[in-house]
């Protein structure tokens, strides 16, 4: 990239009170400054709200559940597809997330 391109645009938006509350409300649930959500906005993308506490509390016990299984599996091998249950169950909650 050349410093053409790196340059900033500095813009003048004015909101109603309401849209500007809708604004900070939709950054701060994305984990986002209000600049960085309209700049995602500007490219297309649409920021997911960041996963509440419980999501993070669920995905470490189901971590924890998958390695007890997984520890099991010496001495019983069908424990392994408990295992790779869990596993998928842990990717579509990251995906959802």
């Amino acid at each position: 990239m050349n410093k053409e391109s790196d340059k900033k645009v500095r813009i003048k938006v004015r909101l109603s009170e309401e849209e500007n509350e809708k604004l900070k409300r939709c950054a701060a649930t994305c984990g986002l400054s209000q600049s960085a959500l309209i700049r995602q906005l500007c490219k297309g993308k649409a920021p997911k709200p960041q996963p509440q506490k419980e999501f993070w509390e669920l995905l470490e016990a189901l971590y924890s559940v998958h390695n007890s299984f997984k520890s099991c599996a010496k001495f019983e091998p069908s424990a392994l597809e408990i295992c790779k249950e869990i596993e998928r169950l842990i990717l579509d909650l990251q995906e959802a997330g």
